[in-house]
């Protein structure tokens, strides 16, 4: 093996152990809230933690979804799910739904509000009945090793 994937399986180990420590975990309000924390590795990388997150949708999504995320360091981040969408709501007009794509500024906390339609579509579920959707930063995080899970199960 090369010294580049050493580096980045001894940093997917960290991040595992930062998952542990500041894990999402689900507010006591309505709906599910789940709160989420970019790191800075080494050598320009970055990553979100927890590595993963499990959503129940029979209770998490009662209420609505939100994720909060945190940045830190003194770098933007960005946060990233593909198949997972903002929903944007402005007004009385019907909300308006985006793929999941917010930039975090340093030292920013932003709340976001995530549209649980698709999710209540169940794409394409592994056997299990979950559905898998990544999450990570493009900007300093978009190498496989780097990049964490949400699982919404039945």
């Amino acid at each position: 093996m090369n010294r580049a994937h050493h580096r980045l399986t001894g940093l997917a180990l960290g991040l595992l152990l930062l998952s542990a420590a500041s894990g999402a975990r689900p507010s006591t309000g309505f709906g599910g809230e789940f709160h989420f924390v970019i790191h800075d590795l080494e050598g320009e990388a970055a990553a979100w933690s927890p590595r993963e997150v499990v959503i129940h949708r029979r209770t998490d999504l009662d209420g609505g979804l939100f994720f909060v995320l945190e940045n830190p360091t003194p770098r933007t981040h960005v946060f990233e799910a593909p198949g997972l969408f903002e929903q944007i709501v402005e007004g009385p007009e019907a909300p308006t739904v985006k793929p999941l794509r917010v930039y975090v500024t340093p030292g920013e906390t932003v709340r976001v509000q995530v549209s649980i339609e698709q999710l209540h579509r169940e794409p394409e579920p592994d056997a299990s009945g979950a559905q898998t959707c990544p999450f990570f930063c493009p900007l300093h995080g978009a190498d496989e090793d780097l990049r964490s899970t949400i699982r919404v199960v039945p």
